[in-house]
């Protein structure tokens, strides 16, 4: 008797994307191109591979039964953000948006220059004249080392 699947696991992430077959988070409309393996352990290693991409990410581990063309049936639950309905029928209230928070200043990110300041006038000073000084004549030297020896 040839083994039939009655089920298969796929992989959903946080907000409420499912992983396809190309690696990209697709919203679970067109089942034939998700992730899908009808061994559990195979799509665990899929979801460690997934989340080491993305460490963000949240996924999450389903098993769907699988339609008349061995697709997956995906829970209404797990699309609900993709109908844009709660599963009870009413509609979602999309989140706040987080409250604007003026930017704080880091001396450190965001340097100010140093303000420009004229450099004071050194006052002037004369040169010191060079000594003077004569070339040893050839007759000095040797009238020493003589005298030394």
């Amino acid at each position: 008797m040839p083994n039939i699947m009655i089920h298969v696991y796929v992989l959903s992430n946080q907000h409420q994307q499912f992983l396809s077959k190309s690696g990209e988070w697709l919203d679970g409309r067109e089942p034939s191109r998700l992730f899908r393996s009808e061994h559990k352990d195979i799509a665990i290693n899929q979801m460690f591979e997934a989340n080491t991409r993305d460490v963000s990410l949240r996924i999450e581990l389903l098993q769907c039964d699988l339609n008349n063309k061995g697709q997956p049936l995906i829970p209404a639950e797990a699309l609900a953000a993709v109908s844009g309905t709660s599963p009870q029928g009413e509609p979602e209230i999309p989140p706040a948006a987080p409250e604007e928070v003026p930017p704080q200043r880091n001396p450190e990110l965001n340097p100010q220059p140093e303000p420009e300041v004229a450099p004071e006038q050194a006052p002037e000073v004369a040169p010191e004249p060079a000594p003077e000084e004569t070339p040893a004549q050839p007759d000095e030297r040797r009238s020493k080392s003589e005298s030394t020896a």
